[in-house]
Order: structure tokens, then C-alpha cells, then sequence
């Protein structure tokens, strides 16, 4: 159903304050989602059906890409320290180890994977929704929705009984698998369930392995048994595939220490299970709708897939799909894009989708084959091939939301050419480097950029957060007579673009006496010069969710692309971006103006 009834409720509320964005569902993408959007300084509301935050285990894996997202919600050093790390996962079977995942290759602000259950991961998301002076309101429940033009309709039911009345300019399904949006809109939900289910438990494991490692375990027994470390005093969150379908309530194994230990034999790996909680049992499925929009509707997270939990991605998932939408929803509502942008949403993220639940896919199908050649290929051929220097780097970012991209979007441009992008060059010299150079629709590369020494550090990420940001690399020092028509554009982006912080990358010690200090970056070593393989008067334009959005070598291909496929209006006026304490965020890059 998605039309809202016409009925009077026996019991009416009228709406508190208007709202552009409702959020329904305060799970850890609704939650995330809310903090953007209250930095982003849009009006919201959130509201979840439950009493409180979850208390259920599920989620606890944290990517690295997820973290670079929690370091602009002003979280990323609570979650490091609440949670573990985990430095590689494996592949093992009969003791052989046939794949390893070595976080510790990712070319990534944080090159980890992090260990942190899921409700401490809302905890602290609900702590940080509260600082920043917003709530989420528990016990209320979509009960009716209209989708129209331009707005939704909805009807709400508070605790009490009392139904409330609301329309918003968007709605956003952060309800999860059963969401309650997708159902009442008739979208299909298409695929099907896996042929078995999962057996889950948090218990004190000891094994071989290292404290910092997770490990999927094959062997004689049908089925795989996994372990994650959840800490440093050897517990571990416990997985044990059953090649079965799920059986009749009363024919379930029991969740006993003794049956989980059990299972845990014959895997080539001599595992001792104590002190067993959480235990629980699951079936999972992989579905997905036909399209993440619908009108004025946007479906993130589990409301619109879900899969195979192997490399542990949906949370993660749709945590950056929160991200894609968040600021597009704030430059649309501030007058800085045309209203098209947000059709852009479902044609990036949408792909992405397909392509985190093919890799679920092939990893689940790697580690349950049972065909005795493609078991031998997998247990003698594969580890040839995984140690190499060039695979075992490209593992990582694999499942990390690293390598996912919107080269195809509309709203994307490479203008570089394979040979401008490849060939740098300083003094007639080409240098090779090891890190390839960054296209249009990849995540843009984190540097730390050069400090005088003493100071404290600083980063290139830190610079995105709130804004577009547009680098002039001039591969010059301060001297070169090139430097003023650098800066002239510079200033031409900026006031023709508000929702653009230009800077000109310069080969110098100091800004002084340089035409505008708070649009320089310093690179006397050239290290942001190398890491993007930027010749002079290479443009790189950065959307504030971190991703290429132009690159170029000429100032007219660069404003073709503002004025026509950018999205972004010429001339809006400027607005208030984002509510963020500099407290919360000590590494805030303190020589360029806050877009606040």
C-alpha cells in the first residue's frame, strides 16, 4: 500500500517541527545517517518502533572505508577505542592457509579492520546524535505512507496510541530486511535463501593463530567454521555453517558448548571453546529491490539488500550508501544543487550494491565448494596465485569499500587523458610509483600532508569533510610566474561556486607572501604531487564524500563540467554546511577556512 488513508485517526497529534528528512529506523545506518544530516544542517527527525538501541549481537565488522566516514561524524577515535583490531583474516583449510586478507596493505587512512559488535557501534552513534543537540523518537511507528511529488505523506503511532500526521520533502527507509517503507510501496524484494544456515556464539577460543587475526576454518566436517576476535583476552565471535536448510523449530541442534565444540573438529585446526554466550541460530538470504529510490523515497542498508555475511559488508555498506545521500540531500536543500543530483543516488550506489553482494557471492562459493577438483584447485592452485605481492596488496580493498567507484555516473568526468594520467614527471625525469594513479569516480587518496616540524599532523581527508574541494596542482615553487593564474581560478571557482574551497598545491616551505594563504596546500617534497601522479595545472575536483568528481588540465574543461554535469548551481548563495565542533575533531586542517 503507498497511499495514506483518508480516514481521521481516533486519536490525532498534530506534527511538531517541520522536517525536510524523515529518517525511518535508528539502527547504525539510520543513526549515521541523522548525525550527517544534523552536521549538514538539515532539519530531520528519526524515529524507530522499538523501545531502545539494540541489544542483539549481529554486525560487529567495521571497514576501513567506514571509519574514514566515522572520522567526519567525529567519531572515528571512539570507535577505534572502544573496538579491536584486526590485522588479516584467513582462509584455511586442513591447515594449509589458501587466502589471506592483510589489512595492513590497504592504501587507507586506516588500514585495519575493526572489531566492534553492534551495540556499541549505536552506542556510540546515539551518543554522538545526542551531542550535536538531536534525539531519535523510540516507540513511534510508520503506520501509513503516501509517496508524491516533491513530498511524502505520512502517519505515524506514538506509544500511547496517539497517531501524529507528517509530510516531509524525503523519507528515508533505514528499517532494515522486513523494512516497513518497502513493503507498503510494493516493492519487490527478489532473490532467494541459501541452502544453510548459521550457527553464532561469542566464546574464549584457544587456537594457533594470533590474537589479531580472524580465520575461516575448512576441513572434513561439511560446512566452515569462523572465528573473529572481538578482543584482546582471546574472545572470539564464533560462526558455524550448517550445509542444510533451516530445520523445524523443535529439530534444531541445541546451542550447548558441547555441540559448538563439536562442530569445531576436524577443520585441521585444534580449537578449545569456553565460557559460550549470545548463542543463536540464522538463516541468511540475498535479495535486493529494482531501484533504491522511489519518487521521494530512498531505501538504504538492509530495507534494500541483504546477502551472504561473509566479508561482513552490509552494515558497512549502507553506512556509505547513508554517506553518498546525506550530502546530496543538504546541497539540494540549501539551493547549491539542482533537485536532479539526487537521481544520481540510485545510479551510483545501486551498481556498488550488485557488486558487494557478487563478492559475497564468490567468497561464499570459494569457501563452501565441495566438488573434490575445484576443492583441490582452490587448496594448492589459489595460494600460488594469493601470494603474490601485487594480489595479496589488492585483497584488502576488495571488502574494504575501497575499490568501489562511479566512473559511470552522469555526474562524473575524466578529461586526463591514460597518458597525462600515467606520465609525471619533475625535471624532464619520470618517476614510477607503486600506487597507481587515482581516475574520475575513485575514492580520492589520503595523504598526510607536510607540516613544519613540531607541528601537529594533518590530513588531506580532513579537507573534504563538508565541501567540494578543488586542487591546482602547480608543480612549481612560489617564484614561478605561473602562480597568479592559478590563484585567479582559484578565486573565479569560489565565487562562482560556494559549495567549492579551491586550493593551489605550491612547492614551498612557507605561504607567505603567496597571493592568498588560506587557498594554499604546502607540498615541498612534493608528496601530493607524486601520490596523484599530478603534472602542472592538473585540476582534481573532490566531492565532500571523498570521490573524484573531475580531473582535467585546462580551467575551460573544468568549468564546462561545473556549469553542465557538475549539479552544482553558479551563483547560489552560501549556507551553513555542517555543525561540527573543532573539539571533536582535533585533526580539523586548521590553515583553511571550516565551511561552517
Amino acid at each position: 500500500m503507498n497511499t495514506l488513508s483518508t480516514s481521521a485517526p481516533k486519536h490525532f497529534k498534530q506534527p511538531g517541527n517541520a522536517a525536510t528528512v524523515m529518517i525511518v529506523g535508528a539502527g547504525p545506518i539510520g543513526l549515521s545517517l541523522a548525525i550527517m544530516l544534523k552536521q549538514w544542517g538539515v532539519a530531520f527527525r528519526i524515529i524507530e518502533k522499538n523501545a531502545g538501541p539494540s541489544t542483539a549481537t549481529k554486525a560487529m565488522a567495521i571497514h576501513s572505508r567506514t571509519l574514514e566516514i566515522f572520522r567526519d561524524l567525529g567519531i572515528a577515535e571512539q570507535a577505534l577505542a572502544d573496538g579491536f583490531t584486526i590485522n588479516q583474516f584467513s582462509v584455511q583449510s586442513n591447515a594449509k592457509r589458501v587466502l589471506n586478507y592483510n589489512f595492513s596493505y590497504l592504501d587507507a587512512t586506516y588500514p585495519l579492520l575493526l572489531s566492534l559488535p553492534q551495540p556499541q557501534t549505536e552506542k556510540i552513534l546515539l551518543e554522538r546524535l545526542n551531542l550535536l543537540g538531536a534525539d531519535v523518537e523510540w516507540n513511534t511507528e510508520l503506520v501509513d505512507i503516501e509517496n508524491q511529488p516533491g513530498a511524502v505523506h505520512m502517519a505515524l503511532r506514538h506509544a500511547d496510541g496517539t497517531e501524529e500526521r507528517f509530510t516531509s520533502r524525503w523519507a528515508v527507509a533505514c528499517d532494515g530486511a522486513r523494512s516497513n517503507i518497502r513493503k507498503r510501496l510494493d516493492m519487490t524484494f527478489e532473490g532467494s535463501s541459501y541452502d544453510r544456515f548459521f550457527m553464532l556464539a561469542d566464546a574464549d577460543i584457544e587456537w594457533s593463530g594470533s590474537k589479531d587475526e580472524g580465520a575461516f576454518f575448512l576441513g572434513a566436517q561439511d560446512g566452515y567454521v569462523a572465528v573473529a576476535p572481538i578482543s584482546d583476552q582471546s574472545r572470539y565471535r564464533l560462526f558455524i555453517e550448517m550445509p542444510y536448510n533451516l530445520p523445524p523449530e523443535g529439530e534444531r541442534p541445541p546451542l550447548t558448548l558441547e555441540n559448538f565444540q563439536r562442530l569445531c573438529e576436524g577443520r585441521g585446526q585444534k580449537m578449545t571453546l569456553s565460557n559460550i554466550s549470545s548463542t543463536t541460530i540464522a538463516s541468511f538470504q540475498h535479495r535486493r529491490v529494482q531501484s533504491l529510490q522511489q519518487g521521494s523515497i530512498f531505501l538504504v542498508g538492509d530495507s534494500a539488500h541483504i546477502g551472504s555475511p561473509i566479508g561482513g559488508q552490509w552494515m558497512n555498506l549502507g553506512i556509505s550508501e547513508a554517506y553518498n545521500l546525506a550530502w546530496k540531500m543538504a546541497y539540494v536543500d540549501q539551493g547549491l544543487a539542482d533537485p536532479s543530483l539526487l537521481e544520481s543516488y540510485n545510479d551510483e550506489r545501486y551498481p556498488v550494491a550488485l557488486e558487494v553482494e557478487n563478492t559475497a557471492h564468490r567468497l561464499t562459493g570459494l569457501i563452501t565448494v565441495r566438488h573434490r577438483a575445484l576443492v583441490w584447485l582452490r587448496d594448492n592452485v589459489l595460494p600460488l596465485l594469493s601470494n603474490r605481492q601485487k594480489i595479496q596488496r589488492k585483497l584488502p580493498s576488495m571488502i574494504s569499500g575501497h575499490q568501489y567507484h562511479y566512473g559511470k555516473s552522469e555526474y562524473i568526468q575524466e578529461s586526463l587523458t591514460k597518458k597525462q594520467r600515467k606520465s609525471w614527471g619533475r625535471k624532464g625525469r619520470k618517476t614510477p610509483y607503486q600506487a597507481p594513479a587515482p581516475r574520475s569516480g575513485q575514492l580520492a587518496p589520503d595523504v598526510e600532508l607536510w607540516q613544519h616540524q613540531g607541528m601537529p599532523p594533518k590530513r588531506l581527508i580532513d579537507l573534504f569533510q563538508g565541501t567540494f574541494t578543488l586542487l591546482i596542482f602547480s608543480a612549481a615553487d612560489q617564484f614561478s610566474p605561473l602562480l597568479p593564474s592559478h590563484y585567479s581560478l582559484a578565486g573565479s571557482v569560489e565565487r562562482d561556486y560556494p559549495a567549492i574551497k579551491a586550493y593551489c598545491v605550491v612547492d614551498a616551505l612557507s605561504s607567505v607572501g603567496l597571493p592568498a594563504e588560506q587557498s594554499t596546500l604546502l607540498d615541498p617534497d612534493w608528496r601530493l604531487h607524486k601520490r596523484y601522479h599530478a603534472k602542472e595545472g592538473t585540476l582534481m575536483l573532490i566531492r565532500p564524500d571523498g570521490y573524484i568528481a573531475f580531473q582535467g588540465a585546462d580551467a575551460i574543461t573544468l568549468m564546462t563540467y561545473l556549469s553542465v554535469r557538475s549539479g552544482l548551481l553558479k551563483g547560489a548563495g552560501k549556507t551553513a554546511f555542517c555543525e561540527i565542533d573543532a573539539v571533536e575533531l582535533p585533526l580539523q586542517v586548521v590553515t583553511a577556512d571550516l565551511p561552517c
